[in-house]
């Protein structure tokens, strides 16, 4: 989204602001890591973990650094234009205070070049293709486990018939397939109409959330003390790194939303020099909560069942315990994921439909208007819906101008959105193995959005920085 100018009514305080972080940090990926950590073995698990964490935080104090030199940049534009000072004139050191949104993508078109902006927006649709693949085939197949199965789903082939009383040819992969369809049918209208999450969703989908994973661990935990370990999973498993690694990136993925929820933080509004330290060291404690989270979760999970789910809320859905109290929490946790990816899919895929848009635009720019009075360095940013990129030349003053009423509906207008829902649709339609989307996810355009892009931010705005340009 656009810069926008810093509205008090809608700040929260720094502790409001780094829970919605954890929020952020802790989402579908902590659902695979029980998988990974008993594939690829505990102690390696541990350790690219820790690894994982520390250069995610590291990263993170990127995004942020970035985020603050993007404001000063901002103030001194403005300032040079409206007083019309001298251009040379250095960053004053008050105008490093976070007063303004800027996000990702509107850094690196603030900074990088053009080539670096289309290989940023590429690798961050690419992930967002993988994110919703990831949502359709967790919520897909939880909800037909939910309605399938009536055994431990670990002894059942993706062949098996769903249920007794129904026709042989009604598969428990034919009727996940048929999940997906009602999923994407169910959450097509929310993206047309442009759903946004309110205040209200998120905070039901964030006590969900903290309860649903709660009760997992106590009930691991549970099982691991009356019955000790299920599994006695190898300390180093190489053959299990690949996966691993994926989703250990994908687990600390939060980095293309961190300005979104830095900029309301009460105390962002300090000096920078004041402010910086004070983010990072509750960053810091952020993320260390995380992975002691984390590393509950993967560790009692790993050990407790003998086969775990590559969703691991699955593995609770059909234990041994017939007790209503026990019924209704095994279904709570199996329909967890249905629930929260639910309301977070139509967010995500109207991100990406309108990203994508960019792209193209970057790719083949329309003649838009040009205005010296925006906040880019070289794109300017029109819509606030769409995040339309316009064509920086000078000379296209003289050019038509297209306004935001004027603009074209071409066929791509059309067939973008179409692609956007298709093809994790289709991905999630020939396979189930949300492990393997996970891995594949964070291991290729994971790596670019969460480690590359901050570097590449951070390194431009310190040489605009100590420029003083």
């Amino acid at each position: 989204m656009p810069a926008g100018n810093y509205d008090p009514s809608l700040t929260y305080s720094s502790a409001v602001g780094l829970l919605y972080v954890f929020n952020l940090i802790v989402g579908t990926g902590a659902l695979a890591l029980p998988k990974a950590f008993q594939t690829a073995g505990w102690l390696l698990s541990i350790a690219l973990l820790v690894i994982s964490c520390i250069t995610s935080y590291i990263s993170a104090t990127f995004v942020v650094e970035s985020l603050s030199i993007a404001n000063a940049a901002t103030a001194k534009r403005k300032r040079d234009e409206e007083n019309e000072g001298d251009e040379n004139e250095e960053i004053a050191h008050h105008t490093f205070e976070i007063t303004q949104r800027v996000e990702v993508s509107e850094m690196a078109s603030m900074f990088l070049t053009r080539a670096e902006v289309i290989i940023s927006y590429l690798a961050l649709n690419i992930y967002l293709f993988g994110d919703l693949a990831i949502y359709s085939t967790t919520v897909s197949k939880s909800f037909m486990n939910v309605i399938c199965s009536s055994v431990n789903s670990s002894s059942i082939g993706a062949d098996s018939p769903c249920r007794e009383f129904l026709p042989s040819w009604i598969t428990r992969f034919m009727f996940y397939r048929f999940s997906i369809l009602l999923f994407i049918a169910a959450c097509a209208p929310m993206i047309i109409i442009g759903i946004t999450k309110t205040k209200y969703l998120q905070l039901s989908t964030t006590a969900s959330r903290w309860t649903a994973f709660t009760l997992m661990i106590i009930l691991a935990t549970m099982q691991l003390i009356e019955k000790g370990p299920a599994a006695h999973p190898s300390a180093v498993n190489m053959h299990g790194f690949g996966s691993l690694f994926g989703v250990t990136v994908y687990a600390f993925m939060c980095h293309h939303s961190l300005p979104s929820l830095i900029t309301p933080m009460k105390q962002a509004s300090q000096y920078w020099r004041l402010s910086k330290h004070m983010i990072f060291s509750k960053m810091a404690g952020v993320y260390a909560l995380v992975i002691a989270f984390y590393f509950t979760l993967s560790l009692t999970g790993a050990f407790a069942f003998e086969k775990v789910q590559d969703v691991y809320t699955l593995n609770f859905l059909h234990d041994d315990n017939t007790s209503w109290g026990y019924f209704i929490i095994d279904h709570f946790l199996a329909l967890f994921p249905v629930f929260t990816l639910s309301t977070n899919y139509p967010i995500v895929a109207i991100t990406l439909i309108n990203n994508v848009k960019v792209l193209r635009d970057l790719i083949a720019p329309p003649r838009y208007r040009y205005d010296k009075l925006t906040t880019c360095a070289r794109y300017c940013w029109i819509s606030e819906d769409e995040e339309r990129l316009v064509d920086s030349d000078p000379l296209a003053e003289n050019e038509p101008v297209v306004t935001r009423n004027m603009k074209r509906t071409s066929l791509s207008d059309v067939i973008i959105p179409l692609l956007a829902i298709g093809l994790p649709t289709l991905i999630s339609f020939f396979s189930d193995n949300v492990l393997f989307l996970a891995s594949a996810t964070g291991s290729y355009p994971g790596v670019f959005v969460q480690f590359l892009i901050p570097c590449l931010l951070v390194l431009r705005v310190d040489y605009y920085a100590s420029s003083g340009t």
